[in-house]
């Protein structure tokens, strides 16, 4: 019997002495790497305000990590030790990005937002400054980290040989590939986040269909994030085919629209909607905005507007909706991936379609945001960037009213009988710094709005933002004198709320409450209290204008007595003028009504629905059809 153990023994000990630590050591120094990075990015990015979380604990990192790591670690050394040097630098980079990003945005962005990095790079230095040093240094450290786990890799480690530690390798490192894949994969179903409606938890939906890169931060980490962020990237290129089908029973459904009492009263008037840049509530008081403050009382105000951001972008995703009646898709490029799409109940080509000319006015150049292309697919004749036009070449283009106070551009503005111009503004686009250009000027021509507080961003702001107050009052102006103003209707629309003056505690959702409203000379002012959204805007002005409504808008004409009016958010919270709906219960309650678990899911499968069709009729070029 002892001699039998011992050949036995000898026999494994033969079989097993070419297994050493060193062929095994790798896998664990990739995985510490990786923890280390995404514990950091944690860290970073949860010093930004605008990020919170309830708890670390629940998160799901190890699977995807220990996935990862064991994945390069099935390479030989030398293929592993690079495929890990690039990847977690990689990380690294796209981590750092995504802290920039959500100091200046409040939110975190989809990977297809890189194709628009260039437009974010002018605000580079202003999004630095407020970097703390710490976090820097912490950066510089996982660079030395990455550098040092790979020249120990391929210094002091060994890859198996010889036959059976070879084999081992592989089928030690399978069976934890295969644990961690089925833990990803199961993740979704041990997802949960209060109530569970008809189609499973926002978590759960998040996680499969990632429209909400903040939230999924909040629940996973930074990771996973870029995980999903990749797979359903590429998984929406395989779905988007077969939907059409679906985007014609939702409009077969839809309640068809109502004449009103306001259908047709601006009928041939000229419109002017000037789309003004991170001016909220805040932005707007009758010190620093005495004539945007007067428009409003005097016009029509929808005083529960919100501006619903979708996607990766606020401002272009705002010109969007106002211009298609669609919400930007997450996951998609909207400047580059949309240039073949149609788009025939547009804002400009319904316009036209009554004799109106069109044009996209903006101080920037025709290929930021790709304007240029896009504002032709929206169905404008011509994109005027203010250099290209101007008479005075030496005015200062960042500021608002050049539009105006420019013969050249002021008449491209007002040189056709009926005319529809679209004006991007700008002045009070961040930084908000005493030494920015536009900020000087503006105390130059306000010096009672002066601040010698360098860290006093309200008062820049509003310093900044008079001067979009002055274009509006001066348009006004000239429009009177030139006799137009009788004949023309200004919509005043904000694209979002300033990022960079968010209250801390508050939601998106109920900060992107923002000013919207509607002057002419001789209308009857008034306050609409129905919430509504980016999406309503452009049936309203088609009904306010008489033109014939289309009903293949996601959106509605808020003067419609068959609408209720609500606006929602693309992490399928909602607001309606009795509820704010977010994390699987009612939040807030804005009367004495009760909403009951009928109503409740009845309004989840609505916007669950409104953003899956949105998405689809891009996808799918649906207008062509």
């Amino acid at each position: 019997m002892t001699e039998r153990f011992k050949k036995w023994n000898d026999r494994v000990s033969e079989t097993t002495k070419d297994i050493k630590i060193k062929n095994w050591f790798p896998l664990l120094l990739y995985l510490c790497a990786y923890i280390i990075t995404d514990l950091f990015m944690m860290y970073a990015i949860f010093r930004n305000p605008y990020i919170s979380v309830d708890s670390y604990l629940r998160r799901m990192i190890f699977s995807n990590l220990f996935l990862l790591s064991s994945f390069i670690f099935m390479f030989g050394k030398k293929t592993s030790a690079i495929l890990f040097a690039v990847s977690e630098l990689l990380f690294i980079v796209y981590g750092f990005a995504q802290m920039c990003y959500s100091h200046a945005n409040k939110t975190l962005f989809r990977i297809s937002a890189i194709f628009s990095a260039k437009e974010g790079t002018g605000f580079a230095g202003s999004i630095m400054s407020e970097i703390s040093t710490k976090v820097k240094i912490g950066f510089i450290a996982l660079i030395i980290l990455t550098a040092v786990v790979t020249f120990v890799t391929l210094k002091f480690s060994s890859s198996p040989e010889k036959g059976f530690a070879r084999k081992f390798k592989y089928i030690v490192n399978g069976i934890i590939l295969a644990a961690s894949l089925t833990v990803v994969l199961l993740i979704p179903y041990f997802l949960s986040s209060g109530r569970m409606d008809n189609y499973g938890s926002f978590d759960k939906y998040n996680y499969i269909n990632f429209l909400d890169a903040t939230t999924l931060f909040k629940r996973n980490d930074l990771f996973t994030c870029l995980e999903r962020d990749v797979v359903c990237t590429v998984k929406q290129q395989f779905t988007a085919s077969d939907s059409v089908e679906n985007i014609n029973n939702y409009f077969e459904k839809k309640q068809p629209h109502q004449d009103n009492d306001m259908t047709g009263i601006f009928k041939d008037k000229n419109l002017i909607v000037v789309q003004m840049e991170s001016l909220d509530y805040k932005g707007i008081t009758a010190e620093n905005c005495p004539n945007l403050t007067k428009f409003m009382e005097e016009g029509i105000n929808f005083k529960n507007f919100y501006s619903s951001r979708f996607g990766n972008t606020f401002t272009f995703g705002t010109e969007t909706a106002i211009n298609t009646g669609l919400f930007a898709p997450s996951g998609a490029v909207l400047s580059t991936d949309y240039v073949e799409n149609s788009f025939p109940y547009s804002l400009a080509s319904m316009f036209k379609a009554d004799g109106y000319s069109a044009n996209e006015f903006h101080f920037n150049t025709p290929d930021y945001y790709n304007r240029g292309v896009m504002s032709k697919v929206y169905g404008y004749e011509n994109y005027i960037k203010y250099e290209d036009y101007a008479q005075n070449k030496d005015q200062l283009f960042e500021v608002d009213d050049t539009v105006v106070t420019d013969n050249g551009l002021y008449n491209e503005l007002t040189k056709n009988d009926k005319f529809l111009d679209y004006i991007v503004t700008f002045s009070a686009h961040l930084p908000y710094s005493i030494y920015d250009t536009v900020y000087l000027e503006a105390i130059k021509r306000h010096p009672e709005l002066k601040t010698d507080d360098l860290y006093d961003k309200l008062s820049i702001y509003r310093a900044k933002a008079s001067l979009t107050d002055d274009m509006a009052g001066e348009l006004v102006e000239r429009l009177e004198q030139d006799g137009l103003m009788e004949n023309t209707v200004i919509l005043f629309i904000t694209d979002h709320f300033c990022a960079d003056l968010a209250d801390n505690d508050v939601s998106e959702a109920l900060i992107s409450n923002t000013p919207c409203f509607i002057y002419a000379k001789g209308i009857e002012p008034q306050t609409v209290e129905k919430v509504c959204n980016t999406s309503d805007i452009l049936p309203t002005l088609i009904n306010l204008f008489g033109m014939e409504n289309c009903g293949e808008y996601i959106g509605s004409d808020i003067f419609d007595d068959s609408y209720d009016g609500y606006a929602c958010f693309q992490n399928l919270s909602w607001i309606t003028n009795d509820f704010y709906y977010s994390g699987g219960s009612i939040a807030k309650n804005y009367t004495d009504a009760v909403a009951d678990d009928d109503f409740i899911e009845k309004m989840n499968e609505m916007v669950r629905e409104r953003i899956d069709i949105n998405n689809q009729i891009l996808f799918n070029n649906y207008y062509k059809q």
